[in-house]
């Protein structure tokens, strides 16, 4: 197989780890834990942002120098990553020396190769974006500008800047995504085309000491320190080719994965191959960019405590044995790719149904049945038949075999294709299958009845199911998986995964119930000391003075008037695609969008008022969701004919969509 080496994003040190950070981590554990598992050599790395402007002001607001600061925050996230059984190979550090070297020689490389100029700069600067932003990447609230993302004001910024020419590689970039399709899923893809399309703008990457005052010096200057964005990207070369001790590692070969957020695509799609382009550079294999997580609805926030999912303490509270329910229910929930919203009750939901009635019930019954009836020991049976003999299809053993040696196909091309939730779902089609086996066959009337043989079959065919399923969640649930091994009495630590189906013969654990069962009460009252009700309200209604694009909104006060079934049936909802999108002259809030309505139809235009949460480079490629029978009206003087559905009221929090590809046009009911 391939190398296969993957990357999280560097997380910045001015939080401690949370929902969204455990979310892109247990995605590239379990990714990498995949790969191991199908032999391919693989490396994970995963680390930490330490310079900048905002963490020097951190480290100033609590008087201690800023890599006191770092060094506290690297010790917390080290430790969460462990407790959460987290399989990187290297943990990087923008403040270690070895990064430094690597970071000063990039540098060196770009300017020798004429990729770097210093020029007079003038603009408007994101402290917590970290990132220059231009008159038309703002919004204007009571006059002031503000970052669309976090809503707090940008600052006037000017003085002399050194730049990288990232307009001359605009072309080159596209003629890449056409070739090697690096960027999934599609939608993130046609994103990136379409910024680059529109022409690129060279972009600075140093600041002066004086304004910054916390990071790498530029070579040969020492007024100016390199900026964030070739500082932090570097990190993922630095940890492929220079180990913690200064040893010399090759797995910059072009293997690489970077597994990213969506606000922050156009530096890894865009600024980060264009450095690797001027210093002649293998580019990365994939860049997969996942969605946000909310919580009820709203974005994590710090400023709201009911946003702040801590994994911790969900495992303090429940126990270490809870980290694998975590992790599964974090990579089953979610599409890869798409957003999602956590909720605690569905964590319950999904620990209940999934693990604790499907899986571990499967597991319980098995071994159970095993000992009462075989003494613990389950011989092996050895499967004769021919795929290839058409006499075999009529044994309904050997169907039973095709259909789970199918499902683990299917899985492992989920992994493959990056779709957790995909491969995790193929497993439990194995566990709910197995559970539906022991109704149909009724072993406890076998072993009253006979024959004994068949009673034997059965039982084999179980613990198989499980030996599968235990491997194929293992990338999830390694703690899990080992346990279910354990009590198979097979070895826990041979982790490869599953391809013939064939039970080799064990002796039997005794049975443990793998996942306890948490009383209702005792859920309650989790979810009331994790989210009590006062944050729970403020994460569900709007701020009155500040509203923003991620703050949810108020049930109304009166619930709308019933209507019939044919008063629903007026109304035409389709899939569209959206293949153009823009600003609305003079608007804050108003994007205009062309979409694709389907064969034989003519585009539509449809001016929507979702500026605040999104860029109109995040809309082209969506499918969405679009009301065709609504009457056209005039919108700041541009024919508006229809609307596309949203989630939120004053304030939008995300938009409509679908769980699969449907052709644009497809009706809506």
């Amino acid at each position: 197989m391939d190398p296969f080496y993957i990357t999280t994003p560097i997380y910045y040190v001015n939080a401690l780890p949370h929902l969204g950070t455990f979310y892109s981590t247990v995605v590239a554990d379990a990714m990498a834990r995949y790969h191991r598992a199908r032999g391919a050599q693989t490396f994970f790395l995963t680390g930490l942002d330490e310079h900048g402007l905002k963490i020097h002001r951190i480290a100033v607001e609590r008087g201690i120098n800023e890599q006191a600061y770092c060094d506290e925050i690297a010790a917390k996230f080290q430790e969460t990553w462990k407790r959460m059984e987290i399989s990187n190979d290297d943990f990087i550090r923008t403040t270690q020396e070895r990064h430094k070297k690597v970071v000063t020689e990039m540098w060196r490389r770009l300017k020798a190769n004429g990729d770097i100029e210093s020029r007079e700069y003038e603009g408007l600067y994101c402290v917590g974006c970290e990132e220059f932003k231009g008159d038309d990447e703002v919004v204007v609230e009571d006059g002031k500008k503000l970052c669309p993302i976090h809503r707090t004001p940008v600052e006037a910024v000017k003085e002399r800047n050194y730049f990288f020419r990232l307009s001359k590689y605009a072309d080159k970039l596209l003629d890449w995504y056409k070739s090697a399709d690096p960027i999934w899923p599609e939608t993130r893809r046609n994103e990136v085309v379409s910024f680059v399309s529109r022409g690129l703008k060279d972009f600075s990457i140093s600041r002066l000491r004086k304004s910054v005052e916390w990071g790498i010096d530029v070579p040969d200057d020492k007024d100016h320190l390199i900026y964030v964005w070739i500082d932090a990207l570097t990190n993922y070369y630095t940890a492929a080719t220079v180990g913690p001790n200064g040893e010399t590692r090759h797995w910059w070969d072009g293997s690489a994965h970077h597994l990213i957020a969506k606000d922050i695509l156009r530096f890894h799609a865009v600024y980060w191959p264009a450095m690797l382009m001027s210093v002649g550079l293998a580019l990365p294999k994939r860049i997969f960019c996942h969605g946000y997580l909310t919580v009820k609805g709203q974005k994590i926030s710090k400023s709201i405590p009911a946003t702040r999912v801590d994994p911790n303490a969900i495992v303090a509270e429940l126990g270490d044995g809870f980290v694998d329910p975590l992790r599964y229910f974090v990579l089953r929930e979610y599409t890869l790719g798409g957003d999602g919203d956590f909720t605690y009750e569905a964590l319950f939901q999904r620990y209940e149904s999934d693990l604790g009635n499907d899986l571990g019930n499967l597991l319980n019954r098995t071994v159970s049945m095993a000992h009462r009836y075989f003494g613990g020991h389950v011989r092996r049976t050895e499967e004769t038949s021919d795929p290839d003999d058409r006499e075999a299809t009529k044994d309904p053993w050997f169907v039973l075999r095709q259909e789970q040696l199918k499902a683990g196909k299917r899985a492992a091309e989920d992994w493959e294709q990056f779709n957790p939730s995909g491969a995790l779902q193929e497993a439990w089609s194995i566990v709910r299958r197995f559970n539906a086996f022991i109704e149909e066959k009724k072993p406890w009337k076998l072993a009253k009845e006979g024959p004994k043989a068949e009673l034997e079959r059965v039982l084999n065919y179980c613990c198989e199911s499980l030996r599968w399923a235990a491997l194929m969640v293992a990338p999830a649930m390694p703690s899990a998986s080992a346990k279910i091994l354990t009590q198979l009495g097979l070895d826990p630590t041979s982790t490869r995964w599953p391809t013939d189906w064939l039970w080799p013969g064990a002796t039997l654990g005794q049975p443990e119930p793998l996942f306890p069962r948490i009383e209702p009460e005792r859920q309650a009252a989790l979810i009331a000391k994790w989210m009590p009700a006062a944050d729970a309200t403020a994460a569900a209604a709007p701020s009155a003075t500040s509203p923003t694009a991620a703050t949810a909104s108020p049930a109304p006060a009166t619930a709308p008037a019933e209507i019939a079934i044919d008063d629903f049936a007026k109304i035409d909802l389709r899939v569209a695609k959206v293949v153009a999108c823009e600003r609305v002259p003079k608007s804050d809030k108003l994007l205009k969008l062309t979409l694709d309505v389907g064969a034989g139809a003519e585009p539509r235009t449809v001016v929507s008022g979702i500026a605040a949460a999104y860029q109109p480079e995040q809309m082209v490629g969506r499918t969405v969701i679009y009301l065709a029978n609504l009457k056209p009206a005039k919108i700041r003087g541009v024919l508006s004919q229809g609307m596309i559905l949203a989630a939120g009221d004053a304030d939008v929090l995300a938009l409509s969509a679908l769980d699969r590809d449907a052709p644009a046009g497809t009706r809506v009911r």
